[in-house]
C-alpha cells in the first residue's frame, strides 16, 4: 500500500478530498493533510510518503520551493500539483523539479484517481524492477558466499594445494592475523531427525542456522554447513588473545539463544594466517572425537584437546589390533584379540581401574563410530546402549570388564549375522513400494514400515544400513527423479508436477527441487 501526503490551504479541499478518495480501492494510504508549507515540510520528512499532492501557492513557502525541499530529503516520492486556471503556466516551471502531474482547480475527483493509479501502477513497476535488482543482488551474493565456503572446505580436506586456495581468497580474509575454527554438531542428529520429513529438518537446521548467524552479528565470523547437522564456523580477527575471548563468548550467546537444542563444540587454538585452516580443521574434529568420552552438549576447549585428545589411544599394541578386528564382526577373531589385549595390559603394569576405563571408553566409542560408518547406530541394535556401557564400567576386575566388554560385542556381531539378509529383503520391498506410491503425499515412513510389518524405528535402521540413504532422503530422490523426466516432458506445469510427485505445496516443491539440483523447475525444463 502507497502513502500519500495532501498540502493544501484550502480547509474544503483538504477535508473534500480526504472524504471523497477511496484511498484503499486505489491501493493508498493517506498519512497527513497540511495547509501551509512549512507544515508539509515537516510532515513529510516524518512520514516519508509515496505520493505528494500539494497546492501551488501556500503560505510561508509556496508549493515549488517545497517540491525542492522534498527532492532533497525523498528523491524518489512522486509529485502531483494542484492549481487553478491562472497559475497553469507558472506551474509550468515545476516540470523541472520533476513534477509527475497537474491538477487544476475545481478538482475533478474521477480525473483525480485516473492520475493516482497511473502513479500505482508506476510505481508497481520501479519495485518490481528494484525487487529483481536486490534479487539479482542477493542471489550474487549467495553464490560468492557458497563459492568462499567451498573453497575453504576443499582447501581444510587438504583438496587444494595451498597456493591456489590463497589466490582464491578475498583479501579481508588475508589480512586477517588472527583465525579460530569452531566445528559445531547437533548432538545424536541422525537419531534425532529420523523420523522426520524434509520440511522439519530443514524448518530445525533453518532455526539453528539463523541463530548462528544472530548469535555472531558483532564478530567477523563465516558459517559452512557440512552434513549431518555439523557446520564449522570460521572466525578472524586482529589480536589473538582478542578473538580467543570473543569465540568463547560468541558459544555462550549461542547457547542462550537455543537452549533447548543439545550441540557439542569444539574450538581450535588461534592461528596468525587463514592458511592454517587445514591444521584447524584436522583439530576440531579430532576435538568432537574427543568429546565423545565427554558427553554429549560439551564445548571442548583447545587445552583440553591438546591436553587429552590428541593420542586417545593408549600405548598398548594390541588396543589397535582389537579394534580392527572388532570392524570384522567376527566373534572368534575378537575374543582371542581380548585375551591378547589383557596380557598386555598386565604385562605393562597399566592394570589400574582408570586405565582400563580409558581403554573401554576408546573401544566403546570406535564400535560407535564404526556403526555410524555402516549406517547402524547403535541405538538401533541395543535399547539403551549407555545402560550397557556404564554396565561394564561397574566391573571391579580387569578379566570381569573386559569379559563383559566382550559380550557387548558379541550381541552386536549377533544382531548383524542374523539381519544381513533381512535387511536386504526389506529395503528392496520397501523400495517397491515406494516407487509405487511415492505421488502420494501422505507418504510416511511409519506407513512403509507397516507395509513391511515391523516397527519405524528398526525399519529405518534396516532401509540406511541397506541402503545407504535415510527414508526421507530415499523419497525425495525418487519424487525429484520422476519430477525431472515429468518436467522435461513439456507436457505440465510446475504445479502439475508437484501434484504429481507427491507435493501439495508447489512452492516447497521449487525449494526441494532447486535444493536438490541447483536451478528451479523452470529452469531446468528450459535447459
Amino acid at each position: 500500500m502507497y502513502t500519500v501526503y495532501l498540502a493544501d490551504d484550502e480547509q474544503l479541499i483538504r477535508e473534500g478530498l480526504a472524504e471523497t478518495i477511496p484511498w484503499d480501492s486505489l491501493g493508498m494510504r493517506l498519512v497527513g493533510t497540511a495547509e501551509d508549507g512549512r507544515q508539509a515540510l515537516r510532515g513529510m520528512r516524518e512520514h516519508k510518503p509515496d505520493i505528494v499532492l500539494t497546492d501551488i501557492r501556500m503560505p510561508y513557502l509556496d508549493g515549488l520551493d517545497l517540491i525542492g525541499k522534498i527532492r532533497e530529503v525523498h528523491p524518489s516520492c512522486r509529485v502531483v500539483i494542484i492549481t487553478g486556471h491562472g497559475e497553469f503556466t507558472y506551474a509550468q516551471s515545476a516540470i523541472q523539479l520533476g513534477v509527475s502531474d497537474f491538477i487544476l482547480k475545481p478538482i475533478d475527483v474521477t480525473s483525480l484517481c485516473r492520475t493516482l493509479g497511473k502513479l500505482t501502477r508506476e510505481l508497481d513497476r520501479e519495485r518490481h524492477q528494484q525487487n529483481e535488482v536486490e534479487e539479482m543482488r542477493v542471489q550474487l551474493q549467495r553464490a560468492d558466499e557458497f563459492r568462499l565456503q567451498h573453497q575453504l572446505r576443499r582447501y581444510m580436506m587438504g583438496r587444494t594445494p595451498r597456493q591456489q586456495f590463497l589466490e582464491q581468497m578475498p583479501e579481508q580474509l588475508l589480512r586477517a592475523r588472527a583465525v579460530v575454527l569452531v566445528l559445531l554438531q547437533i548432538d545424536n542428529f541422525d537419531n534425532l531427525t529420523a523420523a522426520m520429513d524434509e520440511e522439519t529438518i530443514f524448518s530445525m537446521t533453518q532455526k539453528l542456522e539463523q541463530s548462528i548467524v544472530k548469535a555472531g552479528e558483532n564478530t567477523s565470523m563465516l558459517s559452512i554447513e557440512e552434513t549431518s547437522g555439523r557446520y564449522l564456523l570460521l572466525f578472524t580477527g586482529t589480536w589473538k588473545e582478542e578473538l580467543s575471548f570473543e569465540v568463547r563468548s560468541y558459544v555462550r550467546r549461542l547457547r542462550l539463544v537455543e537452549p533447548d537444542m543439545e550441540f557439542t563444540t569444539a574450538m581450535s587454538p588461534v592461528y596468525d594466517h587463514i592458511d592454517h585452516c587445514q591444521e584447524a580443521y584436522e583439530f576440531v574434529r579430532r576435538g568432537c572425537e574427543y568429546a565423545f568420552q565427554l558427553g554429549s552438549n560439551r564445548d571442548v576447549q583447545p587445552e583440553e584437546v591438546k591436553s587429552g585428545g590428541m593420542n586417545p589411544l593408549p600405548d598398548i599394541p594390541n588396543v589397535g589390533r582389537v579394534i580392527r578386528s572388532i570392524s570384522t564382526f567376527n566373534k572368534k577373531t575378537i575374543r582371542e584379540d581380548f585375551e591378547l589385549l589383557a596380557e598386555d595390559i598386565r604385562q605393562t603394569g597399566h592394570n589400574s581401574y582408570l586405565y582400563t576405563h580409558m581403554l573401554v571408553s576408546v573401544v566403546y566409542g570406535e564400535i560407535v563410530k564404526l556403526l555410524v560408518d555402516i549406517n547402524c547406530p547403535i541405538e538401533t541394535i541395543l535399547d539403551d546402549p549407555l545402560k550397557d556401557y556404564r554396565k561394564i564400567l561397574t566391573r571391579t576386575t580387569l578379566d570381569d570388564m573386559l569379559q563383559e566388554l566382550y559380550r557387548f560385542v558379541a550381541r552386536i556381531c549377533d544382531f548383524l549375522d542374523k539381519n544381513i539378509n533381512a535387511n536386504q529383503s526389506v529395503a528392496e520391498r520397501a523400495k517397491t513400494f515406494i516407487e509405487a506410491h511415492y505421488a502420494d503425499s501422505g507418504l510416511t515412513l511409519d506407513q512403509v514400515a507397516g507395509e513391511m510389518g515391523i516397527s519405524p524405528n528398526y525399519f529405518s535402521a534396516l532401509f540406511k544400513q541397506s541402503t545407504g540413504s535415510s527414508f526421507i532422503n530415499y523419497l525425495t530422490n525418487v519424487r525429484i527423479s520422476h519430477a525431472k523426466e515429468l518436467l522435461k516432458s513439456g507436457n505440465y506445469k510446475t504445479y502439475e508436477v508437484a501434484m504429481r510427485c507427491g507435493y501439495e505445496n508447489s512452492t516447497y516443491f521449487s525449494t526441494i527441487f532447486k535444493r536438490r539440483t541447483g536451478v528451479s523447475p523452470s529452469e531446468y525444463r528450459d535447459e
